[in-house]
């Protein structure tokens, strides 16, 4: 029975099985030669993080303020364009703090 439910998606199962398992290795513990982190290491860290979060944010916020004076239409299709703009801002910002300062060894 289960075969049946299973039988097209089973090459996508497969694959995001294979998929998952570097995720499992980059979480998987640091080797005790690496030590802890210092904490300038980590305010650097958290610091990248916040400058990316507060230039996502400082983008939005001056579209909305330049934007201002503009003819309707191309307004609000700008203001609407830095909602998806400040989002990906964020990602990057939380993949390179994710990338460079959480899953480094």
């Amino acid at each position: 029975m289960h075969q049946v439910l299973l039988g097209p998606a089973r090459p996508l199962l497969a694959t995001a099985l294979y998929l998952l398992s570097p995720l499992a290795m980059a979480m998987a513990k640091c080797p005790e030669e690496f030590g802890p982190k210092s904490s300038a290491f980590w305010a650097l860290g958290w610091s990248v993080l916040a400058v990316f979060l507060f230039g996502g944010l400082l983008l939005s916020v001056l579209m909305f303020r330049i934007t201002r004076t503009a003819a309707r239409v191309p307004r609000w299709t700008l203001r609407i364009a830095s909602i998806p703009a400040m989002l990906a801002i964020w990602m990057l910002g939380a993949g390179i703090f994710l990338g460079q300062f959480v899953l480094a060894c």
